[in-house]
């Protein structure tokens, strides 16, 4: 019986031992080995930290949390750091985590400029060096907002409404994209060009911020001069509008040397030629100096002709003067000149007594 016992219980034992299984064996506790010192981190949330959270610099385990507690509302988190892991002073403290759903921990970042001076055992990391890590929360949360109302939602409105005004004018739209692919890569021809311009434009500016304190001097020195222009500006347009009535004035006027339309020598001549007419030929036609004088007329204050002259020499016929030899073959009148004009005037009255005569035309 004794026999058969024996091999009963140990297969008994052998079942039960099986049934527990690993996942019922203890593990060891973590911990540290060797010297170590302590450092305080203040964080403004500590949340979803655990217990004996591990320590990591540069991606290598250096300590862990030691202990947490909250004051001022904020955590207190006390760090255990091997001796051999020296921490330049401004040392900031991060609580990251490896991947969403991993452990949260604890990760040190040395400044960028450190010096000689390094943290000693109860030192602490200021709140202002301190960072948290998002939570499981809050990258839920965001995601939800960058599917349902982010830029996942605003990007398909997008693509709606692209679809939308897109719809059954697809060649339009081609011409378009092609039009812009067309455009792009003259402008991708041109770059050296638009290099050149815009060396040109840094040079150009280069040259104005030199000349700043120049310009700068030539503004002020033409300040006074600008505010005496604001200040007459009225004076300034009421020439500008005399000068225009003066102008136009001056227009109506022939020219002397027939630069417009017409000439005051021409006219002259004219007019000279028709007085020769009318006391050489008593038939001459008197049609053009009548036409020239009343334009003569309109052009004087009155009936008479009014002339301001400066008379420096007086030739007389045949009589001679220190400046004027005298006419050759000229002589003063006699009794035949006095007969001579009264038959030319009888003559003049007999050809005009038949016309004044005549019934008017």
């Amino acid at each position: 019986m004794t026999r058969y016992l024996l091999p009963l219980l140990t297969a008994a034992l052998t079942l039960t031992g099986c049934a527990a299984g690993l996942d019922r064996l203890p593990l060891p506790a973590p911990g540290l080995s060797g010297e170590t010192y302590s450092l305080t981190a203040i964080f403004s949330n500590a949340l979803n930290l655990p217990a004996k959270a591990k320590v990591k610099l540069d991606g290598v385990d250096i300590g862990q949390v030691d202990a947490m507690t909250a004051r001022d509302y904020t955590a207190v988190v006390t760090l255990r750091v091997t001796a051999d892991a020296r921490l330049p002073a401004g040392t900031s403290a991060e609580l990251r985590s490896a991947t969403p759903m991993g452990d949260v921990f604890v990760a040190l970042r040395p400044p960028p400029d450190s010096g000689t001076a390094f943290l000693a055992d109860g030192d602490t990391i200021p709140l202002t060096a301190t960072s948290a890590a998002s939570t499981i929360e809050e990258l839920l949360t965001r995601a939800s907002f960058l599917v349902s109302g982010g830029a996942i939602e605003h990007l398909t409105s997008v693509i709606s409404a692209l679809g939308e005004y897109a719809g059954g004018r697809g060649e339009r739209l081609a011409t378009l994209l092609a039009e812009t692919r067309a455009l792009l890569d003259t402008l991708t021809a041109r770059t050296d060009r638009i290099d050149e311009i815009l060396h040109a434009t840094a040079d150009l500016s280069t040259t104005l911020a030199a000349g700043q304190t120049t310009l700068t001097d030539a503004v002020t020195a033409a300040g006074p001069a600008v505010q005496t222009l604001a200040e007459n500006t009225d004076a300034l347009l009421t020439v500008v509008d005399r000068i225009d009535a003066l102008t136009t004035q001056l227009a109506r006027f022939p020219s002397v040397a027939g630069t417009n339309t017409t000439s005051m020598a021409a006219n002259i001549n004219q007019l000279a030629a028709g007085l020769n007419a009318a006391a050489l030929n008593p038939e001459a036609d008197l049609n053009e100096l009548n036409t020239m004088l009343g334009i003569v007329i309109k052009m004087i204050s009155g009936p008479n002709g009014h002339v301001n002259a400066d008379i420096t020499q007086i030739a007389v016929g045949a009589v001679p003067d220190p400046g004027f030899p005298g006419t050759a073959g000229a002589r003063l009148p006699d009794p035949t000149d006095w007969t001579a004009f009264v038959g030319s005037l009888r003559h003049m009255l007999d050809r005009l007594g038949p016309r004044l005569q005549e019934p008017p035309r």
